[in-house]
């Protein structure tokens, strides 16, 4: 059975982390979990230490005191955790589980059958799915992924489902450096594998249950950052 770690990036997540999906996770899966903490300036630390003790085993913490922002911390963890020999597989999450706990089980289990590939949920509304995403957010995302594929090719829908998975032998293939973007750091991480030829590893699995989460920091503003990291993107790659 591939023995997976599951990283959850946090920066002043005190007041947003629900500790029940925690619970869950544990219940369903042996995943053991991560709190990166991204030099938060609230109580996320403490609030992440009251709860490690219920599941010393499973649940640990990361803290890195400075703050450099979700894509060099999801950088930086899975790095640390990929050249460990404990695991087989990396992932991450996003801390206010837009992908319930649920989904990201069914995305573990997954996992667990591509030992040598990588896994990533997708947002895909069908009919009677559980999708539930503000207009606005959509069609930013779809603007983005278009003008991706239009010049990388990658194929995949969804680049942006915060649920990934990574087996150890695509971490230093995907991982080898750090991210030029912070928006669209999933984005480099798919021309990177495309690069090497390895994007038919990958599983995109289509999640039944999804939810845009108050407190996001996506809005029509962020279009102009994204139009920068997009422009970044063809440059360098």
């Amino acid at each position: 059975m591939q023995k997976i770690a599951l990283i959850i990036p946090c920066y002043n997540e005190a007041l947003r982390l629900d500790f029940s999906c925690i619970d869950y996770l544990i219940q369903h899966t042996d995943a053991c979990i991560y709190f990166a903490n991204d030099g938060s300036k609230d109580e996320t630390v403490s609030v992440i230490q009251n709860y490690l003790p219920l599941n010393p085993s499973r649940c640990f913490l990361i803290d890195y005191a400075l703050n450099s922002g979700k894509a060099n911390t999801v950088y930086q963890s899975v790095n640390t955790l990929g050249k460990t020999t404990e695991y087989d597989c990396v992932g991450y999450i996003d801390a206010d589980f837009s992908t319930p706990p649920e989904e990201v089980v069914r995305l573990i289990r997954v996992a667990q059958t591509n030992p040598t590939g990588f896994v990533i949920g997708s947002r895909i509304l069908l009919l009677n799915s559980g999708i539930k995403r503000k207009w606005h957010r959509h069609i930013i995302g779809r603007i983005i992924i278009s003008l991706i594929n239009l010049k990388f090719k990658l194929g995949i829908y969804d680049t942006q489902c915060g649920a990934k998975f990574f087996s150890k032998e695509l971490i230093p293939l995907a991982f080898n450096k750090p991210f030029y973007t912070s928006w669209l750091f999933d984005v480099e991480l798919f021309i990177r594998l495309k690069r090497k030829n390895l994007l038919h590893t990958g599983i995109e699995v289509p999640v039944f249950n999804w939810k845009d989460v108050d407190g996001s920091k996506l809005s029509w503003k962020s279009m102009f950052k994204i139009g920068r990291e997009l422009w970044l993107l063809y440059r360098l790659y």
